[in-house]
């Protein structure tokens, strides 16, 4: 069956459409569904929507407010990431850790250390160009609660706060 007509009024009339084609795109009902779903959850103005157009995002650049892909945990010895912006220390025993220099793609990120249980073992961490704290060397973390804070310049750290960790 074909309709052809310049304009056609289907208002107050309800339709079943299992599938159709529209500019020669072939649509059936899963689609409708999907469409409707999205739709109802759009809040966006068009306005809005426009501003994204031509604006391009790696997955990293994305993902770089997702919490769960900025933290790590080191359990027992090990490398710290220079990459991950929370560090959890959960050794329970006397350990070495160490946290390389960061590069200067990295300007301006924040790194926090923290000790999230442990005894009264330390946790020594091997620091690679750190300023301040006496241009520390190691960190030792020798109970919960322990954190360092620091942000990363363009070849080293810079200490911005410590909590409880003695810098040496």
């Amino acid at each position: 069956m074909a309709i052809r007509d310049e304009k056609l009024d289907l208002r107050g009339l309800t339709m079943q459409v299992d599938a159709m084609e529209v500019a020669g795109v072939e649509i059936d009902s899963t689609d409708f569904a999907d469409v409707a779903g999205l739709v109802a959850d759009l809040t966006a103005t068009a306005a809005e929507l426009n501003i994204l157009d031509g604006v391009t995002a790696t997955a990293a650049e994305l993902n770089i407010t997702d919490t769960t892909l900025q933290t790590e945990t080191i359990a027992e010895g090990g490398v710290v990431s220079v990459t991950k912006r929370y560090t959890k220390l959960t050794q329970t025993t006397t350990g070495s850790i160490t946290l390389a220099a960061p590069d200067a793609s990295m300007l301006g990120q924040v790194k926090a250390i923290e000790q999230v249980n442990g005894g009264t073992d330390a946790v020594t961490l091997a620091l690679t160009n750190v300023d301040g704290g006496s241009a520390a060397t190691t960190a030792s973390f020798n109970a919960t609660g322990e954190t360092l804070i620091m942000v990363a310049g363009p070849s080293k750290w810079h200490v911005v706060k410590e909590i409880g960790v003695t810098l040496s």
